[in-house]
């Protein structure tokens, strides 16, 4: 595996989701909290590309999809 040295400047918030995150995920570091993040939104991405619906259920049964804008438009 490569490794590419990559420096950022991440607001409060973005801290305090990387910190929630890498609790929920269970990982080592932020940077590997945020690795973890970008591969889910890279899949997602991917489904939304091929058609494929996000659909949530709630605790209730009730069902929504989900839309995330740049992600669901179609492609010219």
């Amino acid at each position: 595996m490569n490794f590419t040295k990559v420096t950022m400047n991440l607001t409060d918030r973005d801290v305090r989701n990387t910190e929630m995150l890498s609790q929920k995920l269970h990982t080592r570091s932020k940077a590997e909290a945020v690795s973890a993040a970008l591969n889910i939104t890279s899949f997602l991405s991917k489904k939304l590309e091929e058609g494929t619906e996000l659909i949530i259920k709630n605790k209730h049964g009730d069902m929504e999809k989900i839309y995330i804008p740049g992600f669901n438009e179609p492609k010219e």
